[in-house]
């Protein structure tokens, strides 16, 4: 499960401060570790093969879930209306 929420939340971290370019030495770190921890617990074939593919899809999911959320939140410019004061 660790596999797919650290790098979601790193994403999430690198989607909120960083452009787009920050993903490709993140991704290229995240397949290194999860071939790392494959061969440290001895695992198959198949799930060597599969780990850093989840973990790069994790990052990018959690890069543009942050972009979404910023971008959502972010106050939206209303068109003056005319007639109709905004001073409170």
């Amino acid at each position: 499960m660790s596999i797919l929420i650290l790098p979601f939340l790193l994403g999430a971290v690198l989607g909120m401060r960083f452009n787009v370019l920050v993903l490709f030495p993140a991704i290229a770190g995240a397949v290194l570790i999860a071939l790392a921890a494959g061969l440290a617990r001895d695992a198959s074939v198949w799930a060597m093969c599969i780990d850093p593919v989840v973990a790069a899809g994790c990052l990018q999911v959690g890069y543009v879930s942050a972009i979404l959320i910023r971008y959502s939140l972010a106050p939206v410019e209303t068109a003056a209306v005319p007639g109709i004061s905004r001073s409170a």
